[in-house]
């Protein structure tokens, strides 16, 4: 009887007993396979990672410290400093005083006009559609075309020479672009009027996630729209646009123009970006006689200075509190 009593009750204690946890716990089958799924999806980008940035940025930090043979020298960076202090022709710095220009009027011109523009179309102002298509048109045409159209208009015989003869001006004989003095300058205004498109879609997906509640109560206490932009908007707003100054400060050697399309680096209008690509090139068009050498110890002394200088910026944005909503 006590026989039958025991058998019962062990019975009863294996149904009862929980089922034996694996390495992963109760769910161990359920773990390991997302676990699985999570390798193979890093895989490919890790992979990615290794071979075409960790691969290619020793090689050409490696570059930087070799010659035509392979041997350790230093002659690249003498070469970057000699160019860096000629003053004419396709250098470096010329290049470089070109960059800073089109960092500066990124920063400066096309940031706070596209969230200007922006906010007026988020307002939904008279024609706020066809503004739209305006502002967002030259990010949709092709650059060569956009080109040839900007250059239409500003060469000699062209409406802006037009323009110019009505309020008693004249443009020079070889045209704007042609010269030394205004050819830069020209480039800067095509990359402002086709600059806005992007910064613009951006600054108005942000405006439109603002909660519509807070608006109607600044409407409610007098708001204008110069107050609602200053202390509502941008506070809402700051955690885009300092994205948008990082990725402006990170790509801060990269600031250029449609260089290639408008003068080919003539009449001191190089940037570092088409600078590299000269180098890279090389006479015969192909690569074969390119100076990888001096482009790679340019990149890493620009390096060395951009680096810091993106850090602090990123440290002093990220200092300003921002509200939730």
């Amino acid at each position: 009887m006590n026989t039958a009593t025991d058998a019962a009750a062990t019975r009863v204690e294996t149904e009862q007993k929980p089922p034996k946890k694996g390495k992963f716990g109760s769910m161990g089958g359920k773990k390991r396979g997302e676990l699985i799924f999570l390798a193979c999806m890093l895989a490919l980008p890790v992979l990615q990672w290794l071979i075409f940035w960790l691969f290619v940025n020793v090689q050409s930090i490696a570059l930087a410290f070799q010659d035509t043979r392979g041997g350790f020298t230093w002659n690249n960076f003498a070469a970057f400093w000699d160019e860096l202090h000629a003053t004419t022709g396709k250098t470096i710095g010329v290049a470089v005083k070109n960059t800073m220009i089109y960092f500066a009027v990124g920063v400066l011109l096309q940031l706070p006009g596209a969230l200007v523009i922006a906010y007026f179309l988020y307002k939904r102002i008279w024609l706020n559609k066809v503004f739209r298509v305006i502002f967002y048109l030259p990010a949709i045409i092709s650059g060569v075309v956009m080109v040839a159209a900007y250059r239409s208009i500003v060469d000699p015989g062209g409406p802006f020479e037009a323009l110019a003869a009505l309020f008693g001006g004249h443009l020079p004989p070889e045209g704007l672009l042609a010269n030394s003095k205004t050819a830069t300058l020209m480039i800067v205004l095509f990359v402002i009027w086709t600059g806005f498109g992007g910064n613009m879609l951006l600054f108005g997906g942000a405006m439109a996630r603002v909660p519509v509640d807070v608006l109607e109560a600044a409407r409610l206490e007098g708001c204008g729209p110069f107050r609602e932009l200053v202390q509502i908007i941008l506070p809402l707003i700051w955690p885009t646009i300092c994205t948008m100054l990082i990725f402006t400060f990170t790509g801060i050697v990269n600031s250029s123009g449609p260089i290639l399309l408008f003068t080919n680096g003539d009449y001191e209008t190089t940037t570092i970006n088409f600078w590299i690509f000269l180098k890279v090139y090389g006479q015969q068009g192909s690569g074969a006689g390119g100076e990888f050498g001096i482009v790679s110890a340019t990149g890493l002394c620009f390096t060395l200075v951009t680096v810091p200088l993106i850090l602090l910026v990123r440290w002093g944005l990220e200092k300003v509190p921002t509200p939730e909503y």
